[in-house]
């Protein structure tokens, strides 16, 4: 049987042997309607990777997933932060033991430019015509609400005895671990989505990391940390990130509008 059209309406589908297809569902914990939901499904909820899952990624339907896409942002993401960490180690700029410590601050740095899209993102649904506003807003619920609780996680496992280790009790040990599985993945996930952005446009998840990573790349060039290495090779470190993930932008924004149909400019027209 042929699968129904997924066709956004008044736009034609894109033609040609490069087109591929446009996903429905998320293909890993898709979502389920109401009625399938039995007791397995809700109990999914204890477990922190899934629970981040179902809260921190877009959910609107006929969103695109490109596989390709996907792939490229994996292994870009994957292969940068193995250059980052054997520069670090290379050039002698952090312990091994300050490392993890390093990957926490820049974690908090990603939350503050997530708090920037949010702040973005309201000035933006005011500036939207009358008849559309309420929808624009509904569509930022389901971000905030992820938003809300994976920030509440990282503060409260940061900020509570539940960070202290050994913990106190075994209900301790339990909790600590559960906030700091969900806030890390959740958290990720707000960052790689751009703050679930793709619940508006396609488009929009493939442009804000690129300000999100010029906001803490560009001040990085004058900390005290790189005074070990000379100019040349800390525009390398500092820019490398900027640079290559501005071309993985543009890649990504001329492969939506070619074989998807996805522009910028219709950010507001699903609302």
């Amino acid at each position: 049987m042929a699968e129904p059209s997924t066709t956004r309406p008044g736009r034609a589908p894109a033609c040609g042997p490069a087109a591929s297809p446009r996903r429905t569902s998320v293909p890993v914990l898709r979502t389920v309607s109401p009625e399938q939901r039995g007791a397995v499904w809700w109990l999914g909820w204890l477990v922190p990777m899934v629970a981040a899952h179902r809260l921190c990624t877009p959910t609107r339907r006929d969103r695109v997933v490109d596989p390709v896409m996907d792939r490229v942002l994996f292994w870009r993401t994957a292969l940068g932060l193995l250059l980052t960490v054997g520069a670090w180690l290379a050039f002698g700029l952090i312990p091994p033991r300050e490392i993890p410590g390093q990957f926490e601050q820049s974690f908090a740095y990603g939350f503050s430019a997530v708090q920037l899209v949010f702040y973005v993102a309201w000035f933006m649904v005011a500036m939207t015509p009358r008849g559309y506003r309420r929808a624009a807003a509904a569509r930022w619920r389901g971000p905030v609400l992820a938003f809300v609780l994976t920030f509440t996680a990282f503060v409260v496992f940061r900020q509570t005895g539940l960070s202290a280790w050994p913990p106190h009790s075994p209900w301790s040990a339990a909790c600590g671990l559960w906030l700091s599985m969900f806030g890390g993945y959740g958290g990720f996930l707000l960052i790689v989505n751009g703050a679930r952005t793709a619940d508006i446009n396609d488009g929009l998840p493939a442009v804000l990391p690129v300000f999100s990573v010029l906001a803490f790349a560009l001040p990085s060039l004058g900390d005290p940390m790189y005074d070990k290495v000379s100019m040349p090779v800390r525009l390398l470190l500092g820019l490398t990130g900027p640079v290559t993930l501005a071309l993985l932008t543009r890649w990504q924004l001329r492969r939506l509008r070619t074989l998807h149909g996805v522009r910028l400019s219709d950010m507001w027209r699903r609302a």
